[in-house]
């Protein structure tokens, strides 16, 4: 029988599961070797979610991943087999990851190696962790986006009981059985992680959970404070309810009201972020007399989130560079004017990093269906965006180094 590598997440967003599934589903397969991608829904946490996976299949090699991240690196499989098989004291991977843990436990502001291809609902850029480390390294712990293992150690349920710390925890974890982790070095980032913004709100209490339970690894004296500003947490997710119901309703203008008030504030939230994208859509098909425009004839949320997600993860593969067929559906629509050139160039916008491959790639759909005004439309936008080039971001601890280095 073939050995097998699991793909083990924990799922509540079919829509993202699916997509996740996808990607994994077209990476090339070793011989000898079998996918299986197990996803655990209505866990208490994530340590209970990935314990339950777990023991739940005999593979070898597991992959721990979050429902929003998209593996485009299609020899991922052979590579981290490869690295697993160079040495027997490896005993997981991290797609980013940190060498010295702060003594405040505040590890999301740690990472300092690694790379990540990041789309947030409003952005998408390249996070850039360890900009000066071009090769394999090992390092004290990793992020929960993605974790690779070749031995089972448990998920510390018993002390981890929502969704923050239990990637730190089982990093040290494996340290404490004698293993090492590693982050590979990646030319281009491996992974996409389609990530809304962090909620907090369990945060501290987790952070000090770890630090009474794992001193001995916070050893750095360098450290970041752990801010969460619950106020606002409460209101703006109240706010994006409003909101909501406001897009369910059909309540453009007062929605558009809202919106720029919600811009006025530097904090942000991740709902209000993608309502303000729909908002922008809908603003600019009125203008352009778009009668028919992207929201039209859907009814209720469901379907309006449904059609939006859909265009968002068509882009992007679009962007990748799969075959024109996997996209299909998009160019369909493209062409039927079911999304209007106006709606999908602010979403190409927003949600798409090689923003200048995508675009040639609509101008010529729109060319050959003899849609010349939308073509020349799409075109304008490429003109001016051609010279710029991939938006990169230095993680926290890089930045700070790299200020400390003027």
């Amino acid at each position: 029988m073939p050995d097998k590598i699991a793909f083990i997440l924990c799922v509540n967003n079919d829509l993202y599961f699916e997509e996740c599934s996808y990607y994994i589903n077209r990476l090339a397969v070793p011989d000898g070797y079998e996918v299986e991608i197990i996803g655990i829904r209505e866990a208490d946490s994530m340590c209970a979610a990935y314990n339950l996976g777990m023991q739940s299949t005999e593979a070898k090699y597991k992959v721990y991943m979050h429902q929003d991240v998209f593996i485009k690196e299609k020899e991922f499989i052979e590579h981290i087999i490869s690295i697993f098989q160079s040495d027997p004291e490896i005993g997981m991977i991290g797609m980013v990851g940190g060498i010295g843990m702060p003594k405040t436990g505040v590890a999301y502001l740690a990472w300092n190696v690694g790379i990540v291809d990041c789309r947030e609902p409003d952005m998408a850029y390249y996070l850039v962790c360890g900009p000066e480390k071009k090769r394999n390294m090992y390092v004290d712990a990793v992020d929960g986006l993605l974790m690779a293992t070749q031995y089972d150690v448990l998920w510390r349920e018993d002390l981890f009981r929502n969704f923050d710390f239990y990637d730190i925890s089982q990093s040290f974890e494996m340290r404490r059985h004698g293993y090492k982790i590693i982050v590979p070095y990646q030319q281009k980032p491996w992974v996409i992680h389609d990530s809304s913004f962090a909620k907090l709100d369990h945060y501290d209490d987790n952070r000090r959970i770890c630090l009474e339970e794992y001193p001995e690894y916070f050893t750095e004296d360098e450290g970041f404070v752990f801010s969460y500003q619950e106020e606002w947490e409460i209101l703006s997710g109240e706010l994006a309810s409003e909101v909501r119901n406001l897009i369910c309703t059909g309540n453009w203008d007062e929605l558009k009201n809202i919106i720029q008030a919600y811009r006025k504030h530097q904090m942000k939230n991740s709902m209000l972020e993608m309502y303000g994208i729909m908002s922008d859509i809908y603003q600019k098909e009125k203008q352009e007399h778009i009668e028919e425009g992207f929201f039209w004839g859907l009814s209720g949320w469901e379907e309006i989130y449904q059609k939006y997600i859909t265009v968002r993860f068509l882009l992007r593969r679009m962007e990748t560079g799969l075959p024109e067929s996997e996209y299909m559906e998009l160019i369909g629509a493209l062409k039927k004017g079911i999304v209007s050139c106006d709606a999908v160039i602010i979403m190409v916008l927003h949600s798409v990093l090689n923003k200048k491959t995508v675009l040639l790639k609509i101008e010529q759909c729109y060319r050959e269906a003899g849609e010349a005004g939308d073509a020349d439309k799409v075109r304008g936008f490429f003109e001016k965006i051609k010279d710029k080039s991939i938006p990169m971001a230095l993680s926290k601890r890089a930045k700070d180094k790299s200020k400390q280095c003027l």
